[in-house]
């Protein structure tokens, strides 16, 4: 029986935290494409013995047998037609798709509510405020949540720099201005483009710290950040949604300005004299 079907047909037979953890796999399969015993395990929070126990109970001779099979599976569900084709036999024959799209982008802006973590939320806020310049980088979609994050701490004077890539050796120029005092924001979500994760690695090197925004905390972002906050985005194999992530990007934004306040409203003050004087 395929791994995924094993999954959803038998996690009613088992008991405790190996059902958990079946429930945990059933929301998001593609979880296992990013996930050692160990990170599983602290995921759902369950021992590293019950994730071994949890493969042996499906047919496998152990969990390395059952991601192999997952990830065999996923790497067709992952591609971008399979992904559009699963949302669309998802929508069905309903024409109204607007409507049940919104309900879907809810559901998943109240999950991420109730994953939040305000202590983190707190630190990713004076990690900001505190650095002397702040690198942000995403790519792909998360392009436009790294452009908006962008835009919003630069009208309130935070020194900002948009990492993006015009080819050659473009990105490590930018990456040689780091320094430690610095923040380096990074944003992606399941596969993190190798740029992003150069990126990551440099800011490593030279103590730099790191607020990842992404979905699981086994990425590349969330293992290597200093803090992390996560949005809900949907199974990774329909097309994603980036309302949470857009919510988020958002509050982060406002939260690092409220922090401020003064100073904040001084800045855009300053910002629509010049509209004023300049503008349109």
């Amino acid at each position: 029986m395929p791994a995924i079907k094993a999954i959803f047909t038998k996690v009613h037979t088992l008991n405790g935290a190996q059902k958990r953890l079946g429930h945990y796999l059933q929301a998001d399969s593609a979880a296992l494409l990013l996930s050692n015993v160990n990170d599983l395990a602290q995921a759902v929070g369950v021992s590293k013995s019950t994730v071994v126990r949890f493969a042996k109970s499906l047919g496998y001779k152990g969990f390395p047998h059952f991601k192999r099979e997952i990830q065999k599976q996923m790497r067709g569900k992952l591609r971008a037609a399979a992904r559009m084709e699963e949302t669309f036999a998802e929508l069905g024959n309903d024409e109204n798709i607007f409507a049940k799209l919104i309900k879907r982008d809810i559901q998943l802006l109240q999950e991420t509510l109730q994953a939040a973590s305000f202590p983190d939320f707190h630190k990713a806020t004076e990690i900001i405020w505190r650095a002397r310049k702040v690198f942000i980088i995403g790519l792909n979609a998360s392009m436009a949540l790294a452009y908006l994050l962008h835009f919003r701490l630069v009208r309130v004077k935070k020194d900002t720099r948009w990492l993006f890539l015009t080819g050659g050796t473009s990105l490590l120029e930018q990456l040689a201005l780091m320094e430690k005092q610095d923040v380096l924001i990074a944003i992606d979500f399941l596969h993190v483009p190798r740029e992003v994760q150069v990126a990551l690695q440099h800011a490593k090197k030279v103590g730099t710290p790191i607020l990842g925004i992404t979905d699981f905390p086994s990425s590349a972002i969330a293992k290597a950040a200093t803090a992390c906050l996560y949005a809900k985005r949907g199974l990774h194999t329909t097309v994603n949604s980036l309302t949470p992530a857009f919510s988020l990007v958002n509050a982060l934004a406002i939260a690092v300005s409220w922090t401020k306040k003064a100073e904040s409203i001084k800045a855009l003050n300053d910002l629509d004299q010049l509209l004023e004087g300049y503008g349109p």
